[in-house]
Parts: structure tokens; C-alpha cells; sequence
């Protein structure tokens, strides 16, 4: 069951005093309050609703706009593609903003609550922001591929959801100040110019690094490149690597040494072979290159470490006996 804002709000309200469209559908104000909304300025919509089962929605970004998101709660279950890109997948926290392209064709699934706030920003205005000095060939900025937080952009849009809610004289006036506020602090608030977009990207899902852990620890003795653990996590190399070090604290690269070097350190202690037939079991090319890893993750060089915890080990198992 599908609860939208106008349901909620008792019906809609007076076209003139409110200076935020409602969504009927995703992304979608052509058959709101307003019949054919003009595209020289920015326009705000709002996509408010209770998806008590798992809902699926279709849209298709205009050709003449991009729109920016920003979630005003936090949505528990969303998966969102934007073409046939995966760029959303579970938990979306508050605050987080995303800039949908032009012309992109979007499916989104949805559990739960849900209040986005949409700003339909005109192609012309954001180049003009991404190149404000006149004379100057207009490009477009790059855009983020998934969902940041954004705190400041989230308090401005909060201004704006106010003011929307308690009318006034200043109507259009005011959204076009808030959302120009926004469109700048998005692509052009830093203080030396550069977009002040700055990604704070969400962790790897549990099961997507279960199967990036379960592949590492199968294959060690293998030779594993980045696009490997992220094929098996079912991810591209870019969006993985960044998920997984927000997830475990370290790039993949890093985490793959070490998993190697604790194998390593389990055979040196539970078996006699040479240092070279470990490090090859470990994954190492050659000795040299498993002694350099060895001696600067551990402190010591597997041949000291090794007599230094046969003794320990020893005793262990004496003990055990």
C-alpha cells in the first residue's frame, strides 16, 4: 500500500501559497498544481509517502534539467538504478543528496518512509555554476555517481520545506533564493572554487563483503586483482574499493596482504616447510617480496618470528597434552 502526501495532507493544497510541488509519481510534476512549469528557473518538488510493501517506480529525468535529491529522513530499504548503473542499494541516510543526469531513465525500489526533496535545476544554470566566469567554454561539473551527505545542502532544504509550510508573501521568491543557496553550495561553495560536493560513501552490505571475504580467504594462494574480489562481491572495482574500506578500514589491496601474511604466520607455526614454499602457499611471487610484507606488517622477519613462536608454541601444546 502506497500512502502519498496529497492522501496525507487531506487533499491539495492552493497552488498560489505553496512554493513546493507535490509528486504524484517519482520525480514526475507534469500532472501536479502545474500544468507546463516553466524551465528558466529552478523548481522545487516534493516525493513524500509509505510504501508498506516493497514498490517498484519508473521515471525518466527531462532532458532540459537535472535534479538533485536530498533525503529529509532516513529511508531504510531503497534500491535505485539510474540507466542500467546500480547507484543505491539499502540503508539511505538522512541528508544524503544525489544530482540525477538529464534524459537518465530510473527504477526505483522502495520499503517504508519516504520524503525527498527534488530541485529541477535547468541545464544552462548548472553549467553557468560549474563555469561562472563569462567568456568561459561552459562544461558540465562532474557529478557524484552515488548518494553523499551533505549537512549543509540538508539544512537549507529544511528552510525551504518551512517556508513551503508556513506560506507567506515571499512564495517563489524564496525557493529560487534557497534552491539557487543550494545549486551553489553544490557545485561551487568551496572557498577556492572547486564543487563542494564531498562524498562520504556508505560501507560495503554485509553480504556483498561476506563474498569479497569468502573469495580473498579461498583464493590466497592465487594471484587476486582488485576486479576479482569485486566481481565476487558483484560490484565494479571503483564502487568497491571505496565501500570496502569504509566497511573493513582498509583498501583491498592492504587487506589481501595481511590475510596473507596471517596464513603465513599459522604455517610457520604448525609446520616445518622452507620460508620460499610459504610464501608461495601465501601468495607471494617470490621470498623477498613475502619478507618485506611480513617484516613491516609484523615488526620481525618471518624466519625471527618463527623460531621466536615455536618456542611459545611448543609450550602451548605442551600444556595442552
Amino acid at each position: 500500500m502506497l500512502t502519498l502526501v496529497a492522501e496525507r495532507e487531506g487533499g491539495s493544497r492552493d497552488p498560489h501559497a505553496q512554493i513546493i510541488l507535490r509528486e504524484s509519481k517519482w520525480f514526475d510534476i507534469s500532472d501536479g498544481d502545474v500544468e507546463d512549469p516553466p524551465r528558466s528557473r529552478i523548481l522545487a518538488s516534493r516525493w513524500v509517502g509509505h510504501a508498506a510493501d516493497r514498490s517498484e517506480h519508473q521515471a525518466e529525468i527531462p532532458k532540459d534539467c537535472h535534479v538533485i535529491g536530498i533525503a529529509l529522513q532516513p529511508m531504510g530499504d531503497i534500491t535505485v538504478f539510474a540507466g542500467q548503473k546500480l547507484v543505491q542499494e539499502g540503508h539511505l541516510p538522512r541528508g544524503s543528496v544525489r544530482v540525477n543526469q538529464p534524459g537518465v531513465a530510473m527504477r526505483g525500489i522502495v520499503q517504508g518512509a519516504y520524503d525527498v526533496l527534488h530541485l529541477h535545476v535547468p541545464n544552462e544554470m548548472i553549467a553557468e555554476y560549474a563555469n561562472p566566469e563569462s567568456g568561459q567554454i561552459r562544461t558540465m561539473p562532474p557529478i557524484a555517481d552515488r548518494p553523499v551527505v551533505n549537512p549543509v545542502i540538508e539544512r537549507l532544504a529544511r528552510s525551504l520545506i518551512q517556508a513551503d509550510e508556513l506560506g507567506g508573501s515571499f512564495g517563489q521568491s524564496y525557493v529560487d533564493g534557497i534552491s539557487l543557496a543550494i545549486t551553489a553550495q553544490l557545485l561551487g561553495g568551496g572557498s577556492d572554487g572547486a564543487p563542494a560536493f564531498r562524498a562520504r560513501v556508505s560501507g560495503l552490505p554485509k553480504w556483498r563483503l561476506k563474498r569479497a571475504i569468502e573469495y580473498v580467504a579461498a583464493n590466497l594462494g592465487e594471484p587476486i586483482s582488485l576486479a576479482d574480489i569485486a566481481a565476487a562481491a558483484g560490484l565494479s572495482r571503483m564502487h568497491f574499493a571505496a565501500q570496502f574500506r569504509v566497511a573493513t578500514g582498509l583498501r583491498p589491496h592492504e587487506f589481501l596482504l595481511r590475510k596473507r601474511i596471517e596464513h603465513a604466520q599459522k604455517l610457520l607455526l604448525t609446520t616445518r616447510m622452507p620460508l620460499v614454499e610459504i610464501a608461495l602457499d601465501a601468495g607471494f611471487k617470490t621470498q623477498a617480496h613475502f619478507t618485506t610484507v611480513f617484516a613491516r606488517l609484523v615488526g620481525e622477519t618471518p624466519n625471527v618470528w618463527r623460531h621466536r613462536g615455536y618456542t611459545a608454541y611448543e609450550i602451548a601444546t605442551l600444556k595442552a597434552a
